[in-house]
């Protein structure tokens, strides 16, 4: 084993496919415009996959939609808007839409986690300038700002858990009676999948998963530096968004002949599907999750989790998971340890099968779309 990238199939991902089918072309009359900024998809991570597979499901439960296309899409044509991450183009966009009388639907996508600010800003002014915002909004939830009168302007707010819910309350003044949480989901594929794939592509050997983007808020760096402590072989899928590709090169170096390489790989991508069925342990101990499609991912396919407690991830995990706080190598040690040697909790996989498929997540968006569109 060794930190080679391996190469998996040329062929065009699925994702890419359904994306550009999407955004040109004829469209059926009173489709859902689905919207996320104009800069997500550089460098696609759980909400650029929230958009992709919400957009899937609704289709198939005969739900029309379409990827907003700005340079020829006229907001006039749509049932309604609906956004996926807040941003100031999707401010602009959604006034826009309002003005026409077009219902606007928001899946934030957010969490504010002092700790996080605190840790990953790079000097100490801007430490203190991001936890003072922080602190000032959660004081005067009335504070003016763009991401408030986004919020203020959607006609529904789709948080992704109850704790997300709470804090758009508590630091935005939300009001409770437009919020519909909507959690996020999981392809069954990925409780279907078999390793023989991985093993034969890549290797038979047991490893702890990585899966996501290389970057300090995920924090893969922890997660590979406990693992070489501990002498457990790792498989990190993903890649660094732009700016953080000194970043990754750190994890290359720290993690040296241990860690095995892949590029980022499409959701249906069956060799991305194996490396699930192959792991033995997955760990996700980032600075928050909400709560990590790629822990649900694992989980399903029947892989012990080690996450992070910050954000919304007891919600969905409660004491399934074993959690490791970021900056504590120390504590994500002992919680690779523990779930290389215990194995995955009781009813994990059977537990997000039941509650957190996308079908589901489609059914209740279209319930959301069919109260405030019709």
């Amino acid at each position: 084993m060794d930190d080679r990238s391996i190469e998996t199939s040329d062929a065009e991902p699925t994702a890419s496919r359904w994306l550009a089918a999407r955004s040109q072309g004829p469209f059926p009359a009173g489709s859902a415009f689905l919207h996320a900024p104009s800069f997500a998809f550089q460098a696609p991570g759980g909400g650029e996959n929230q958009l992709i597979q919400t957009g899937r499901h609704l289709e198939a439960m005969d739900v029309a939609v379409r990827l907003f296309h700005p340079w020829t899409d006229r907001l006039d044509h749509a049932r309604l808007l609906h956004l996926f991450g807040m941003s100031r183009e999707g401010l602009e966009l959604a006034a826009a839409a309002k003005a026409r009388r077009v219902p606007v639907v928001l899946s934030p996508i957010c969490w504010y986690e002092p700790r996080a600010l605190w840790a990953l800003e790079p000097t100490a002014r801007r430490k203190l300038t991001a936890v003072g915002a922080w602190a000032a909004r959660r004081a005067l939830r009335g504070l003016p700002g763009w991401r408030r009168e986004l919020l203020r302007v959607a006609d529904a707010v789709l948080p992704n858990s109850e704790e997300e819910a709470d804090q758009l309350v508590r630091l935005f003044g939300v009001d409770r009676r437009r919020i519909q949480v909507v959690p996020n989901g999981v392809l069954p594929d990925f409780g279907w999948g078999s390793p023989a794939l991985f093993r034969e592509r890549v290797g038979d050997f047991e490893f702890v998963l990585f899966v996501g983007r290389i970057e300090p808020r995920k924090n893969p760096l922890g997660v590979i530096r406990a693992a070489r402590r501990l002498g457990l072989p790792m498989v990190v899928v993903g890649e660094a968004p732009p700016r953080h590709e000194g970043y990754e090169r750190e994890c290359r170096r720290e993690g040296g002949d241990r860690v095995v390489w892949l590029e980022s790989l499409d959701h249906h991508d069956p060799l991305l599907i194996s490396t699930y069925a192959a792991a033995r342990v997955f760990a996700l101990c980032s600075w928050f999750e909400t709560p990590g499609l790629a822990a649900l991912e694992a989980a399903l396919a029947g892989a012990a989790v080690v996450i992070t407690p910050r954000g919304s991830t007891r919600s969905y995990f409660g004491d399934r998971a074993i959690y490791a706080r970021p900056g504590r190598d120390g504590e994500i040690g002992e919680a690779l340890a523990r779930a290389w040697r215990e194995g995955p909790r009781p009813g994990l996989a059977a537990h997000v099968a039941s509650h957190y498929l996308w079908d589901r997540v489609a059914k209740l968006t279209a319930e959301v779309y069919d109260r405030v569109a019709d």
